[in-house]
């Protein structure tokens, strides 16, 4: 059973992707166009629609470790898409190149 509630797996996961300089210029650009409770309602929002997928909510739930983890990727195709403009699909095409052999029996959302 996991002890993060949602909002708090989903603050730690920002801290931990905003310590690489990209990704935390993103988040400020975010944090100044939509505003902090945009933001964190926006990505909230996208979590929600993916853990709907009853499988990814299933592995998700484990532990707090995959909580953040799932968040850490939400934020990330947030920012990318969202902030940066990066078109879904090639997001979608560079992740499985970048993890391929590594999650051959894992889908990537």
């Amino acid at each position: 059973m996991t002890k993060f509630n949602l909002i708090e797996a989903c603050d730690k996961a920002v801290d931990i992707i905003s310590q690489a300089h990209e990704m935390e210029s993103l988040y400020r650009k975010a944090i100044q166009s939509l505003g902090a409770g945009r933001l964190r309602s926006d990505v909230m929002s996208l979590a929600a629609e993916a853990i709907q997928d009853e499988s990814l909510s299933a592995e998700v739930f484990i532990s707090d470790e995959n909580i953040v983890s799932f968040f850490c990727g939400v934020w990330i195709q947030f920012l990318l898409v969202e902030v940066a403009g990066v078109k879904k699909d090639k997001l979608k095409t560079l992740a499985q190149r970048a993890f391929s052999g590594v999650l051959e029996e894992k889908s990537i959302h």
